[in-house]
């Protein structure tokens, strides 16, 4: 089951900027998205989904704080077109919008 799940971080290390889908990853990994939730809520206590909505998020921060790339730019490299919707992505799950998360931390 480990080494399931690690096979999940890798793939969603490398896909994250175009697959965002439980199924996507789980068809990748030759398993259902149930088997795949199964293991990521055993090995980590959260659904695949919310860890890869906290690996979106971990990866626009790192952006936002280490690159003076605008947020559109951000957006755009992690593969949201609407750069309206990463916002209000970004701001429902950190609180702050990536411009004052930026401003605030830096």
């Amino acid at each position: 089951m480990q080494e399931r799940f690690e096979e999940f971080l890798e793939l969603l290390e490398t896909h994250v900027s175009d697959k965002k889908l439980v199924s996507q990853y789980a068809d990748m990994l030759h398993l259902s998205s149930y088997q795949l939730n199964a293991i990521t809520k055993a090995t980590q206590g959260k659904t695949c989904s919310e860890l890869i909505n906290d690996h979106i998020i971990l990866e626009a921060k790192r952006q936002l704080l280490a690159t003076s790339s605008q947020v559109n730019q951000i957006a755009s490299h992690l593969g949201y077109e609407d750069i309206s919707y990463f916002i209000r992505f970004f701001k429902s799950r950190t609180g702050y919008s990536p411009e004052l998360f930026r401003k605030s931390f830096k």
